[in-house]
């Protein structure tokens, strides 16, 4: 494999499936139903209503061996994007075995993950709405929709002073964590950018209405 210069996958993920896609390529050469196969023992475990990713390893290694079985699980766990398969072939792995790890993830990838979430972390969120209602007397109001991993919904509403007195309560929240490693620089970077927008405006209303009621 050599050294690892790509963008989007890791060099130890890429190590860890590595062995399992060179089976995958020989054997789907050698066993055509074998596709097949592989896709009906992945539907019958995601069809259990408690599903954990051990289930999946466990009936693929039972048709495959264990390193196929383990890089076809953390392709579904892990992989997300055309760019990180993309970079598989580039990698210079056999087209048919990427290919079909494609046709895997893009199938049951996000309701592998979906059941993860909801076995493993059921009070997570995994999807948030937002809507702005004007009631007939007063400002306006933020309407927001958190769905949680099992599917509960969560809706609060109130004014934009409220909102941000919630924000400020879970940042102080955040801080008696002390979990920075955790965060991505992307999402502080952009968590800055608009909070700094927001008080900018703030500011820019306050003192054109002091001067608007000076004059």
């Amino acid at each position: 494999m050599g050294n690892w210069k790509h963008e989007h996958l890791s060099q130890e993920f890429v190590r860890y499936i590595d062995q399992g896609v060179v089976e995958l390529s020989k054997r789907l050469h050698e066993e055509p139903a074998l596709r097949s196969q592989l896709e009906s023992v992945i539907q019958e475990q995601l069809s259990r209503s408690q599903m954990e990713a051990h289930d999946i390893e466990q009936g693929l290694s039972i048709l495959t061996g264990p390193h196929i079985a383990q890089a076809v699980v953390a392709s579904l766990r892990l992989l997300d994007t055309h760019e990180e398969i993309e970079e598989l072939l580039e990698a210079g792995y056999d087209e048919q075995a990427v290919h079909f790890l494609r046709y895997l993830v893009a199938r049951y990838g996000p309701v592998f993950k979906a059941f993860r979430r909801r076995v493993h972390y059921p009070l997570g969120w995994h999807k948030c709405s937002f809507a702005v209602t004007k009631p007939e007397y007063g400002g306006p109001y933020l309407n927001m929709k958190v769905l949680r991993n099992d599917d509960t919904p969560l809706v609060l509403e109130d004014d934009t002073e409220s909102m941000v007195r919630l924000i400020n309560l879970m940042l102080g929240a955040l801080e008696l964590v002390k979990d920075h490693d955790s965060l991505a620089e992307e999402t502080l970077t952009e968590f800055a950018e608009r909070t700094q927008k927001l008080i900018n405006s703030a500011i820019e209303r306050t003192m054109g209405g002091t001067n608007g009621t000076e004059h």
